[in-house]
Formats: structure tokens, C-alpha cells, sequence
């Protein structure tokens, strides 16, 4: 996506201000609940750089406000994906630090200078790409320590960092790497392999004659599992959402208070009797076993509604719980509300969130699908209207 389109993508950025009764599908995100994260993270990070990560329009809560209110809240820097995210940012005139964690081509590195960006150094191949730049860039030196992504190996840093001292339009602010797999609390064996890869990595450094002031290995799963990989700044991403890697990680940590910020909402577009035996939707996968009542909703795979969730997912009408029957549509779907009483169109069905004694959290439907709760709300279509309240 290019700069001239990406706004386009983040149009509705929406206060509490403005009625929900106009809108057929929407997200909520909470104020109060983004506020008492930033809190605990904060207390948690013990006068640390807090850097919130807010790519991929913010895990789905909205780029742009959600990045406002995180340095209202005290959080110290922003972690993006892209150039493009940054721009953005800068154009809604943020100032504060931000870090671009993924990778960014040379066409874009005017950008970086003229905006103030910091980004990822990782590969060979940046060093051809600075030296047709002269400017000065603010970068961050990626280490792979396991993770097999970006990154250099430890290996390979003496090579590299000989050639980078050839480079003075490449100005190393940080450096960094990334767990592979601090989520898991049972065997943390290999993430402590690579906080000891790092050290070693961190010695290399300073042996070549660079003294990095910024350093970073701690993202959201390490700052409560792995404690000692602290240095001067931690990555806290879905934690500060509120969200958890797994329920076995929920459940260790929960008791620290996090809240969920995201609620996610549509309408009854309309309400009807089928009778038993009737097949409902695409592929004819699914026949009601009694007479049933039904209700269409005006959101589909889309929207972010996944299909996997077809004839096993639930939502929430005036309290309770209703199976998704049969195959999600690319707009539409069909639940079960023979069980609630005088359902009927424009009436709320809650596809994330709470209603009355009843919860459908991400974790839950991420575990209906066999993936995390990270990709439930981040595939949340940008283009439904974000409210914040």
C-alpha cells in the first residue's frame, strides 16, 4: 500500500461522541481499558523506555488514535511495520520516537530524514541501498539470535560490522532481537539460548568500536516470562490491547489486570423461521435439526469474520450466546436466535466483547480456530468505523 493510499484506508476515526444507532458493523475500543494497560505496562517496564507497538493499524484497534492515546497515557515510543505507518503518524502530528520494525526500501529513505523515522538494519544489502543516500539515518541493528527472520546472525557481526563502519550515513542508535518463543512459560530454555546468543552479540559490538545507546529484546511474552532479558527499552505490543498469547498464558499472568480494549459489534438485518431439516448457506453444509428462528448479520469473512469459524463460532444477542449456522458468507452470516426472546432487526450482536454475564474474547475464538488472538483483531477490516469512548 502506497502513502497516497494508506489514509484512505483509516478514514473513520471516531469518538463516543457520535451515536452507533446508524452503523451496521463497528468496533469499540476503550479508553479506560487502553489507560489501566499503559499503567501496569509501565509499572511492569520499572522506568524503562516503553515502546508501544502499534503496527498493523494497532493490532486492529486504529492506527492513528490509538497511538494518541498510548503517548497520553505515558508510553514513550511507537513500534510500526512499515514506512508507511510512520508517514501517517507524522502526518497526524505525532513527534514522539518511532521505530520502524520492518522493512522499508531505499526509495523511501528520504522520508525517514525528512520525518524523523528511525528504521530496522538487518541485511547485506542496506549498506548499497545508504550509500546512494548520504543523509544520516537513525537506524536500529536487528541480531538474529534463533528467530531465522530479519536479522544478522552473531556469526556474521564482525564481517558486517566492519563494513559498517565504511558507512557513516548509517548511524547506529540501537540494537536488538526478537524471542522466538517466550510464550512458552513450560520450557523457556530456548529464549534464555538466545539472551545468551545476544550478550555474545552485544560483546561483538562493543568490541568493534560501537556503543549502541538504545537496546531491546523484550516484546509482551518476555517481559512477564523472562524477566532478566531487560535492557533499556521492551516492545510491548498486544499486551497493551489487553490481549494474551494463549489462554495457558493468560491464565498464569492474568491476575495482572490487563483489559481487553476491543469490543466488536453488528446488527440484525433480519430475523426469520426456517423449518427443520433446512440447509443454511454456501455448500449446503449445515441443516437446522428442529424448527428454528434465525437471524442474518450484515458481516462476512470481509469484514475479518472468519470463515473458519462456520457452524462453530458464537456470538452474543441480549446476552446470549448464538450459533453461527452454516458457512460464512463474504458479508453475511446466519446465527440461531430461537433461544432469545423477540429478537429483532437492528437489535446488537457482539462478535468480541461482553453482555451481561457472557464474554466472547479473542482468546476464545482463536482457540475455535486453532490460532492466536493476535490475528483474530488485527484482521479486522480497517475500514469499519473505530469509536473510542
Amino acid at each position: 500500500m502506497n502513502l497516497f493510499s494508506l489514509k484512505d484506508a483509516y478514514p473513520f476515526r471516531l469518538h463516543n461522541k457520535m451515536r452507533t444507532r446508524n452503523l451496521k458493523t463497528w468496533v469499540e475500543v476503550s479508553k479506560d481499558a487502553l489507560k489501566r494497560n499503559a499503567e501496569i505496562i509501565r509499572k511492569l517496564a520499572q522506568g524503562k523506555i516503553v515502546m508501544g507497538v502499534v503496527k498493523s493499524n494497532a493490532y486492529g484497534h486504529g492506527l492513528v488514535e490509538t497511538a494518541k492515546l498510548f503517548l497520553k497515557y505515558g508510553i514513550d515510543w511507537l513500534g510500526v511495520d512499515n514506512i508507511d505507518e510512520a508517514v501517517l503518524l507524522r502526518k497526524s502530528k505525532i513527534k514522539a520516537p518511532i521505530l520502524v520494525l520492518g522493512y522499508t526500501p531505499v526509495i523511501f529513505f528520504p522520508l525517514a530524514v525528512k520525518y524523523k523515522i528511525k528504521l530496522t538494519l538487518y541485511g547485506d544489502d542496506i549498506f548499497k541501498q545508504a550509500s546512494r543516500f548520504k543523509k544520516a539515518i537513525g537506524f536500529h541493528l536487528k541480531v538474529d539470535t534463533g528467530m531465522s527472520r530479519q536479522g544478522v546472525l552473531t556469526s556474521d557481526l564482525p564481517r558486517y560490522l566492519s563494513e559498517l563502519k565504511n558507512h557513516s550515513e548509517v548511524r547506529l542508535e540501537g540494537v536488538f532481537t526478537h524471542f522466538a518463543n517466550a510464550d512458552n512459560i513450560s520450557d523457556l530454555s530456548y529464549a534464555k539460548k538466545q539472551l545468551g546468543d545476544f550478550r555474545k552479540a552485544l560483546g561483538i559490538i562493543k568490541e568493534s568500536g560501537f556503543n549502541p545507546p538504545i537496546i531491546h529484546t523484550v516484546a509482551t511474552t518476555a517481559l512477564f516470562a523472562l524477566p532478566e532479558a531487560d535492557f533499556n527499552l521492551v516492545r510491548i505490543g498486544v499486551a497493551l490491547y489487553g490481549l494474551w498469547p494463549s489462554e495457558e498464558f493468560k491464565s498464569r499472568f492474568n491476575s495482572i489486570g490487563l483489559q481487553p480494549a476491543l469490543s466488536w459489534k453488528t446488527r440484525i438485518a433480519q430475523v426469520k423461521k426456517i423449518p427443520k431439516e433446512v440447509s443454511v448457506g454456501y455448500g449446503i453444509t449445515e441443516k437446522v435439526k428442529k424448527d428454528s428462528v434465525v437471524a442474518l448479520l450484515p458481516v462476512g469473512y470481509y469484514d475479518g469474520f472468519f470463515r473458519s469459524l462456520s457452524s462453530i463460532g458464537e456470538v452474543l444477542i441480549a446476552g446470549r450466546r448464538c450459533k453461527i449456522l452454516g458457512r460464512i458468507s463474504m458479508n453475511l452470516s446466519v446465527v440461531d436466535v430461537s433461544e432469545v426472546k423477540d429478537a429483532k432487526v437492528w437489535d446488537e450482536a457482539i462478535l468480541i466483547g461482553k453482555a451481561k454475564n457472557e464474554q466472547i474474547a479473542a482468546e476464545e475464538i482463536a482457540g475455535k480456530i486453532n490460532t492466536i488472538s493476535y490475528e483474530i483483531v488485527a484482521r479486522i477490516n480497517p475500514l469499519l468505523p473505530r469509536i473510542y469512548g
